[in-house]
Formats: C-alpha cells, structure tokens, sequence
C-alpha cells in the first residue's frame, strides 16, 4: 500500500496562498514590534493636542491592522493543518495522518516554548496554534456549514468573555469614582468603597507607568536572565492564566473558518475576480467603519481609562476583528489575480513558503536588537514601523535566496521531521505535478 501520509510536494502550492501567508506574516511582526521594542504598559506617550507621527502610525494600525495580520495567519494556518488529513481518516488503516497530525500540534507547542524561553518573545502564538489544532481534529470531516456555525459560536463566547471582564474593569471605575467623590464631600466610606479606590488606582497606575517602573522594566529587559524572567511571566500569563482559554476560543474560531474558506474554494484564489473585490469593499467596509468609531471614541477619550467606553467596546472587537480580515483577505488575493503586485509577489511568496521560519526569525532578529544590543525603549512608536519595514525587506531577500538552493526553510525542515518521524530532505526536489495544497508551516 503506497504511504500518502507524508509532506506535499513544494510544486503544487497555491500561489496565492503563498501571497497570503507572506502578507500575514509580515503584518504580524507590524503588530508585535512595539511590543518588542518598547514597555507593553507605556506604549505612547501622552495624547497631543495635535496629531504627531506616533499618533498617526498607531491609528492607522490600530484601526487597519491589529488582529487582522493575525486573523488571516488563522486562517491559514487552519486551513494548512488540516490539508494534513487530505483523503480522510477512513481511508487511514493504520492512523499515519491521524499521527502526523497530533504530532505536528505537540511539536508546535515545543516550538512554542522554545520561541519564548529561547528568543524572548512571550507574545509568541505556536503554543496556541498546537492546542487550537488538537480541538480542529474534531471537525475533520464536517462541511463548510458545521464550520462557520461552530466558528460563530466560539467567537461569540469569546467575546463574551473577554467584553465581560472589559466592563467588570469599567465598574470597578465607576465604583472607586463615587468613592472619591463621597470622600472629597468628607463622608465616612466603607471598606468596600475604600477597596473600590485602591482598584481604581491600580487600573489607572497601569495607564500611567511611573519612571522607576519603566526604569526598572528596561534594566530586565535588557539583561539576562531578568528577560527571561520577564519573558516566562508574561507567557505564562497568556498561555496558562486565566484568559488562556479565551484565547485559545479565538483561535480554534478563525481556523474553522479558515478550513470552510479553503473547502470553499476561497482561500486558494479560484473564486472570481469580482468575489474577492466584493469581499474586500464590504469586508473594510464593515470592519473600519466600526474599528474607526471606537478608535474616535478612544480619542475623545484622550485614550483614559473610560468607564462608559470600556463597558462596551471589547464586546464588540471580534465583530470589527472578522470583517477587517476577510477584506485583507480580498484585497490580497483581488490584487494578486490583477497582477497588481507584480514583483512584490515573488518575496511576499518566499516569505510564506518560509512562514514559520520567518515568524521565529522575527523573534530572533528583535530580540538581539532590543534586547542584546540594548536598542529597547530607543524608538518611537513611528519609528518602529520603519524599523519593520526594513525586517520585511531583509527576510524578502534571505526567504528569495535561500529557496533558489533549499526546499524548505530550516524551521519548516525540523517540524516536518518532526511530525512525519524521519529526516525530511532539505535539498531542492525534482518538479513534480500533483493537485494538491501544501499546508502552512
């Protein structure tokens, strides 16, 4: 019996998907740099009267981007993982696809730990993805409609859950506000309302990071091992704390819906010209109009812990998050059949074949900046952009030149060894015609 379980040929990956997976993955680092590079509690400086670049930069990612890039790896990344079981687990006697496919979620959570113990970036998402994977088995044979149904409810408990704790953190506003106000009138408080107080400090305390902390946060983060010990604390928090499920909701969400697109006939760029232009316009449409209202209100806000704004706003962030994705997803690939990103393609296509050693790479790359150089805190939000622009440009030209030799990039080569239990051969293969997809690293 011939063994299908194995990888899929380099020659029968969908160009687009490839597009795709290159644009995601440089979206994600324009996401995760300034987070990288300067205190997640003090990321811009106090609101100007007048617009400045940091304010501008962020806005424009803020309300175009964020969750987006991430949103669309998702995607993807679903999508990729269970072309893993093409053919079914019927056809499967001895279970091969079923091994591969629970070894590759295990392996990921060990790329996962290495990403945050080894290169320092605990906002890593492959731990993630090897859990959001084990639940993705479940619906290996369901069809697009059980999908997106299943995708709906879990991001909508998601947003629940996370807009919940969001307008929990808006009461305890409220309740240290009448607190204070009810001292300042000299009358006796209750040890509830002193709590209330306290809290309120506490939320604001983190909006408004005093110098010694910053001082203090910088000298960990530029030393070692107090950046590891950062770097544990807040994986941790992500991944093992209590929002860890919350979290993982959204993944397993956004890889259902990955899979019904790829079954659709969406992700692979076959549907026509005018699909994926229509999914772009009403896609941004939905998606910025709600994105740029809450982003107006942060505003008006001067970007304060509001309690009117916060007992809302992140109930709403999953139905601003989607539509945003899907019009980059039509946007991405409407521009690609136009052939409007001649030239860019061949990178951002290297760039995904190499999606996961891109990923990790990115982590390596600031981490030795920011951390081992002691650039950390140096640069402006604005500044950081440019910055990522120029992490593009490298991993561009690295991704080109190291596929004209190799097959595969090396972090792509150890996971498929990995998952499929022997050596995966590095070199260039010869061509071979196959209709199948390559899934995502």
């Amino acid at each position: 019996m011939t063994d299908t379980s194995g990888p899929i040929e380099t020659q029968a990956r969908i160009g687009a998907m490839d597009v795709l997976r290159g644009v995601a993955v440089c979206g994600i680092l324009l996401m995760n740099i300034p987070f990288m590079g300067m205190s997640w509690e003090d990321a811009l400086p106090p609101r100007p009267p007048h617009w400045n670049a940091d304010w501008i930069a962020f806005t424009i990612q803020n309300v175009g981007f964020a969750g987006s890039m991430r949103g669309l790896f998702t995607l993807l990344f679903g999508a990729g993982m269970m072309v893993m079981l093409r053919g079914g687990t019927d056809n499967d006697p001895t279970g091969a696809r079923s091994q591969a496919f629970f070894t590759r979620c295990f392996a990921l959570l060990l790329l996962g730990v290495a990403n945050f113990a080894l290169f320092m970036w605990p906002g890593e998402i492959l731990f993630n993805y090897g859990l959001a994977g084990l639940v993705l088995y479940q619906f290996r044979r369901a069809q697009p409609r059980v999908l997106l149904t299943a995708a709906a409810a879990f991001l909508m408990t998601m947003s629940i859950a996370i807009g919940a704790q969001t307008a929990q953190k808006a009461d305890t506003l409220r309740q240290g506000e009448i607190a204070m106000a009810l001292d300042a009138a000299h009358k006796p408080l209750t040890d509830e309302q002193k709590a209330a107080v306290e809290a309120r400090k506490t939320l604001l305390a983190h909006a408004h990071p005093t110098r010694e902390f910053l001082a203090a946060e910088t000298a960990q983060r530029t030393s070692f091992p107090g950046v590891l010990a950062w770097s544990t604390a807040r994986w941790t928090e992500f991944n093992l704390g209590p929002m860890a499920p919350i979290f993982l909701a959204e993944s397993v969400g956004f890889m259902l819906i990955g899979v019904a697109l790829f079954r659709l006939g969406v992700l692979n760029g076959s549907r026509p010209l005018s699909f994926y232009a229509g999914l772009a316009g009403i896609g941004y449409a939905l998606g910025l109009s709600l994105r740029g209202y809450i982003q107006w209100r942060g505003w008006q806000a001067g970007f304060e812990p509001n309690a009117g704004l916060m007992s809302w706003r992140d109930f709403l962030y999953e139905a601003g998050r989607l539509p945003t994705t899907l019009g980059l997803l039509g946007l991405v690939v409407a521009l690609y059949k136009l052939g409007a990103l001649r030239g860019l393609d061949i990178g951002l296509k290297a760039i995904g074949r190499l999606a996961l050693t891109n990923y990790i790479g990115q982590s390596v790359i600031t981490s030795i900046l920011f951390y081992a150089l002691g650039f950390y805190g140096k640069f402006g939000f604005a500044q950081l952009m440019g910055i990522c622009v120029l992490v593009w440009i490298f991993q561009g030209l690295f991704s080109v030149i190291w596929l004209a030799r190799w097959e595969m990039g090396p972090a792509e080569w150890l996971l498929r060894s990995l998952t499929y239990g022997r050596w995966q051969a590095l070199g260039r293969a010869p061509a071979r015609v196959t209709a199948a997809v390559a899934p995502a690293e």
